[in-house]
């Protein structure tokens, strides 16, 4: 017998594609979804809420896009709220009150916000010890919110996933090298993390590069960021000499993003701190040679030597390693990737995970405890 749809509330960051993939495959599977956030913009099935307040100091409008919060709510009576990053829409979610109440944590939301002054802290442990049902994508971040006080038994690793229909290694990059005008054999090393915040180290991917393209001249450098201003990064890159072959992309759309992923010779994703980031995740999916560094989240993908290649934190010259060797070693890119994409296939499809969710939301509404898988 299938069952009936559910009225699915969201409190999540708008305009991002992490919330249009999750939000928007309930809606395609039937369920009536709306969303609340402060970065309100069109979803494909969605019914979009604004909950932004500006009058007043901080803690002001805090409270008021509450108050919007909890009357949408009460008008929708969804049969469960699911909110998206701890900090700021994961406040909202406990204090509504409303029931039943999950939680996904994404990353610096557990790693760094709460440890910023005792407030912050006190939000989070309050909002992950009140959550009905918690989850985030490593096992690593999912044992940091049991340790602000989030329930063991009711605390689950969920990936976001991959859509390997579009992340896969048959992409056709043609264009992509043809646009920024790269030669079809010429290496291509990618960055696409963000500009917003100093932990992903774009500044070490730069500071880095000439030295690469020192002993590979032919290298490429794609530098792309769905988030923030990349300007100072790239004064950065002229300091350090890095004019020749470089290409500043900005915001890659998701749908051109496999081409990029996969006409990369190296992928980088060199954080201080992160959860298990979706692009790792996709560039496994396209057998790209991968640096990550060895945080716990990326070490439970990547295996050195096996999946991938691992470096400390900021250490260029671990980095500089790390690629020479996979730009050197055209076997072990080949047999990395290959091995990657193997265990990202098993463990990291987008659909069979967001089937979990699904049958987690049934399970909740349902006033039962997920049984464990």
């Amino acid at each position: 017998m299938s069952k009936q749809p559910l009225r699915l509330a969201y409190l999540s960051i708008g305009r991002h594609i992490h919330t249009e993939r999750w939000v928007c495959w309930f809606a395609a599977k039937g369920h009536k979804v709306d969303l609340l956030t402060v970065q309100p913009g069109p979803m494909p099935g969605v019914d979009v809420h604004d909950i932004t307040s500006t009058l007043g100091p901080k803690p002001m409008r805090y409270a008021l896009s509450l108050g919007k919060v909890k009357r949408i709510l009460k008008e929708l009576q969804p049969d469960l709220l699911h909110t998206h990053f701890l900090t700021g829409y994961g406040y909202w979610g406990h204090f509504s009150g409303w029931r039943p109440h999950m939680l996904t944590v994404w990353g610096d939301d557990v790693y760094v916000t709460p440890y910023e002054n005792r407030l912050k802290k006190w939000l989070a442990e309050r909002a992950l010890r009140g959550a009905d049902y918690v989850t985030g994508d490593s096992e690593d971040i999912v044992q940091a919110c049991i340790g602000m006080g989030s329930h063991p038994k009711r605390s689950e690793v969920v990936q976001w996933g991959v859509d390997f229909e579009q992340f896969n290694a048959e992409v056709d990059t043609t264009q992509v090298r043809r646009r920024h005008g790269i030669p079809p054999h010429a290496p291509v090393i990618l960055s696409t993390r963000s500009f917003t915040q100093d932990y992903y180290n774009i500044d070490v991917v730069v500071e880095t590069a000439p030295l690469i393209q020192e002993k590979f001249p032919d290298a490429h450098y794609i530098i792309a960021g769905n988030e923030g201003d990349d300007t100072a990064f790239r004064q950065r890159a002229e300091e350090f000499g890095l004019t020749k072959n470089v290409h500043w992309v900005g915001r890659i759309d998701h749908k051109e993003l496999p081409q990029y992923v996969a006409a990369s010779t190296v992928f980088l994703t060199i954080p201080s701190v992160d959860a298990t980031a979706v692009s790792l995740l996709e560039a496994m999916a396209c057998e790209t040679a991968i640096v990550a560094t060895d945080l716990p989240s990326a070490a439970e993908w990547i295996f050195p030597h096996k999946t991938g290649l691992l470096v400390k934190p900021r250490d260029k010259d671990g980095l500089v390693a790390a690629i020479q060797e996979f730009l050197e070693q055209p076997e072990l890119r080949s047999k990395v990737g290959k091995e990657a994409c193997a265990l990202v296939r098993q463990k990291a499809d987008h659909n069979r995970n967001m089937e979990r969710v699904e049958s987690l939301y049934y399970d909740l509404v349902a006033g039962k405890t997920p049984a464990a898988v």
